[in-house]
């Protein structure tokens, strides 16, 4: 998102609106599912790598987002999200009070100006101190929050209880006789379970409330967490854009003494590259993911993967029976085993047909086909119908 997407103009031309920081929120809390959904997908097929980072997934993302959060607060001023829609994190002006001298002819007199305010200069660009307080909202309090939610599923019977009532809760335990830590810590339980709505009901009205605040320009801070920590949020500027591109090109070059050095160095250089080319990925992989979307749903996708169902497929070699093996019966419709009609006719690996009781014994007894001696297991007996649906 460049800077000339602003189209609001005027005194607070830097002032994004609020569809910008929404949006730019909403994607911050769509990434969460979507790399999960990938990781899960793959864990399927390589499950001795990534169970365990599908098990304790919602660490392993907080830190991961940590380490991406951290760069692009330290190289950019602004979280992932907000770097991606052009947006940046300065430090709220401090409001002192400006003393106003009267002079007269034959006295001074000093009076203070009511109501006239003025801003502490110097600059307004985050300081390590901010980062680690952003951090600390932007990862730690979804990560908690996370975790509450998530017991109070648990301890509350999940949707079930909330749909059908109190046929799914968990039945209080009589407690009588048990020691303290126990009654304590059931106390500490029911506590939670009927409190954590209303304080869930409060956090979600605190965001509410400063939205539509900042929706008529009532407050300056897009978020509760954002006036806690003293950060507004503001459009980057062409000055911005090009300040960014000017440290670019004058990053120092690390000397290295050693070849651990020099390794070393080219690591956090290919790191540092690898978090900045986020940007550039995130709208190549939505990209792919739509085109991927559009070309199921047409008839090119249709017509490929149909063009091979008309080949037509050449029909298996015929197992020969083998000279040691129980010969055939003269009549199709007789097994070869108890050389009676076949009853609940099965086929076994090899291609031929058996009564289910006589091939599932023999396969069962000898592990083999008794006319092929094949080897064959009971997995690979097959049900036959007939035209008639038996």
């Amino acid at each position: 998102m460049e800077f000339m997407s602003n189209l609001g103009g005027g005194l607070q031309a830097d002032r994004p609106s609020l569809f910008e920081l929404t949006a730019q929120d909403k994607m911050r809390e769509m990434l969460e599912p979507a790399l999960r959904y990938v990781i899960a997908a793959y864990a399927q097929r390589h499950p001795r790598y990534l169970i365990r980072i599908v098990n304790r997934y919602d660490e392993f993302y907080a830190i991961l987002m940590f380490f991406v959060e951290r760069h692009y607060l330290r190289e950019y001023g602004a979280s992932f999200a907000e770097n991606f829609y052009g947006l940046k994190r300065v430090r709220a002006p401090r409001v002192v009070k400006q003393s106003k001298v009267n002079i007269d002819d034959d006295s001074v007199t000093a009076t203070a100006a009511a109501a006239t305010l003025n801003t502490v200069p110097g600059s307004n660009q985050l300081r390590e101190r901010d980062i680690r307080k952003s951090l600390l909202f932007l990862i730690g309090l979804p990560y908690i929050k996370c975790k509450l939610d998530e017991y109070y599923e648990k301890v509350s019977g999940g949707e079930a209880a909330r749909l059908f009532g109190d046929e799914f809760t968990r039945e209080e335990e009589d407690l009588t006789g048990q020691p303290f830590t126990v009654r304590s810590k059931a106390m500490a339980v029911k506590i939670f379970k009927a409190g954590y709505p209303y304080v869930n009901a409060l956090y979600q009205l605190s965001i509410l409330a400063h939205y539509i605040g900042y929706l008529y320009n009532k407050t300056p801070f897009f978020s509760p967490w954002l006036r806690l920590i003293g950060i507004e949020i503001k459009r980057m500027s062409a000055a911005d854009y090009r300040e960014i591109q000017q440290k670019a090109k004058n990053v120092p070059k690390r000397t290295s003494n050693s070849l651990r050095e020099s390794i070393q160095n080219k690591i956090l250089g290919l790191l540092s590259g690898s978090l900045d080319f986020l940007k550039v990925l995130l709208p190549m992989s939505i990209f792919f993911f739509k085109f991927w979307e559009w070309w199921y749903q047409t008839d090119y996708y249709r017509k490929a993967s149909s063009a091979g169902d008309t080949a037509e497929v050449p029909p298996p070699t015929r197992v020969k029976p083998h000279p040691e093996g129980l010969p055939m019966p003269r009549a199709p419709n007789i097994c070869p085993i108890c050389q009676k009609t076949i009853t609940n006719p099965t086929a076994l690996s090899s291609g031929y047909v058996y009564c289910y009781p006589c091939a599932y014994k023999q396969v069962e007894d000898h592990g083999r086909c008794p006319v092929t001696l094949m080897r064959c297991r009971t997995d690979d007996l097959r049900k036959l119908y007939n035209d008639a649906g038996m």
